[in-house]
C-alpha cells in the first residue's frame, strides 16, 4: 500500500516520526513535492476564503497525491501538549478536506490529542494501527521506533540546525559567510520551511551574510521557562512557541535583529506578535519588522522590505543617529552586530 503525505503544515514537525512508524510496519510513503506555483493555485481554488494560507496549501498538496496513492495522511492534531490547544483549523482539516476535494482515495487520520495527558500518544498510534489492519505487537514497536526517531530530530533541531536540511539531506545546503550577525525569524516551521510560500527568506538572508535561528531552534524547556513570568497561561501550544522563542532573543545578544513571519488572518500570531512587540520595546529594541504573507504577496515587494530591514541592520551596526518618533537615539549603542 503507497501512503500519501503531503509536504505541508505539520509535515515540518512530525515527518521524521510518521515516517519511521509507518515504514516500520511495512507501508510505501510518497510525499508531496515542494511547493510550486500551480499547487498552491489548486490549494487556494479549492479552500474555503477565509482560512489561512498553510491551510489553502494544504489542500493543493493533498489534492496533487490523490490520484498518486493507495491513501492520504491527514493528521487531526487536537493537542501536543497537556492542557493545550493548537489551531482550531488542524483540530477540523480531515472534515476541510474530506469537503473540500472530490473522488479523494481514503484517508488516514491521525487522531493525536495529548489534552489530558502525555499517555495518550500511545492511544493515537493504536487507532492508526487499527486502521491500517495491524496487529498491536507491531505497533508497540513501530511506536516506539518513531518516538525515539522523533526525539532524535527534534534535538537535531533544537542544536540549531535546520529542518529541511535534516529531512532532505541529500539536497544542496551552501556553507556561507555569515560574518554580518545573526537574524531570528519567529514562524511556525510550516511557514518558514516552505521555501515557496516564506520567500525563501532564510536563503536571502544568508545570502546576504547573516546566520539564520528560527524559533524552532531554540530549546523547549527554555520557551517554557521564559513564559513562567506571563500573568496568565497561553493555552495555544504554537503561539507558546512562538512567544517563548521571542523572549528569549530578547534577553540577549543571541540574536542581532528579529522578523515576525506570520500568515494573514492567523489569530493566534496577531496576539503573539504584539506581545513580542512589546517586550522588544522594553528591553533591547532590536531592530523588528513584521511580515505577513498570503496568496497574493509578491516577490517585488517583500524582498524591498527584506533589503531595507537588512540595510537597517548595517546601518545600526555603524552607529547611525536616527531618532524615532518617541526621541530615543535608537542607534546610541554599539551594536552586537559582528
Amino acid at each position: 500500500m503507497n501512503i500519501g503525505i503531503p509536504r505541508a503544515l505539520l509535515y515540518f514537525d512530525y515527518f521524521p516520526m510518521w515516517q519511521t512508524f509507518l515504514n516500520y510496519l511495512g507501508f510505501s510513503i510518497i510525499i508531496s513535492p515542494p511547493t510550486t506555483k500551480d499547487i498552491l493555485n489548486i490549494g487556494v481554488s479549492l479552500c474555503v476564503d477565509d482560512a489561512c494560507l498553510p491551510v489553502k496549501l494544504f489542500h493543493g498538496h493533498v489534492a496533487y497525491l490523490k490520484e498518486k496513492v493507495d491513501v492520504i495522511f491527514v493528521p487531526r492534531l487536537v493537542s501536543v501538549a497537556p492542557g493545550e490547544f493548537i489551531c482550531p483549523k488542524f483540530i477540523g482539516l480531515p472534515e476541510m478536506i474530506k469537503n473540500s476535494i472530490e473522488n479523494l482515495p481514503p484517508l488516514l487520520i491521525f487522531n493525536y490529542n495529548l489534552y489530558k495527558g502525555i499517555r495518550d500518544k500511545k492511544d493515537a498510534f493504536d487507532d492508526l494501527g487499527r486502521q491500517l489492519g495491524v496487529s498491536s505487537s507491531h505497533v508497540d514497536r513501530a511506536y516506539k521506533e518513531a518516538i525515539s526517531r522523533q526525539y532524535i530530530y527534534e534535538a537535531m533541531i533544537e542544536s540549531g540546525q535546520n529542518p529541511l536540511a535534516i529531512l532532505h539531506p541529500k539536497e544542496k545546503w551552501d556553507k556561507l559567510d555569515y560574518s554580518k550577525g545573526v537574524i531570528g525569524i519567529i514562524a511556525h516551521p510550516y511557514l518558514v520551511c516552505d521555501r515557496y510560500i516564506s520567500m525563501d527568506i532564510a536563503k536571502k538572508i544568508r545570502d546576504k551574510g547573516y546566520d539564520v535561528r528560527i524559533s524552532a531552534n531554540v530549546p523547549q524547556t527554555i520557551r517554557e521557562n521564559n513564559l513562567e513570568t506571563m500573568p496568565k497561561r497561553l493555552f495555544w501550544s504554537y503561539g507558546r512557541n512562538l512567544l517563548g522563542s521571542g523572549i528569549e532573543w530578547l534577553k540577549g545578544n543571541e540574536v542581532d535583529g528579529i522578523i515576525f513571519l506570520s500568515s494573514f488572518g492567523c489569530g493566534i500570531d496577531s496576539f503573539i506578535e504584539e506581545l513580542i512587540r512589546r517586550y522588544n520595546a522594553r528591553q533591547l529594541r532590536l531592530p523588528y519588522a513584521v511580515f505577513t504573507i498570503d496568496e497574493h504577496s509578491g516577490q517585488a515587494g517583500f524582498d524591498t522590505r527584506l533589503e531595507a530591514f537588512l540595510d537597517m541592520l548595517e546601518w545600526r551596526c555603524k552607529d547611525g543617529y536616527n531618532f524615532s518618533p518617541y526621541g530615543y537615539d535608537v542607534y546610541s549603542s554599539k551594536s552586537s552586530i559582528r
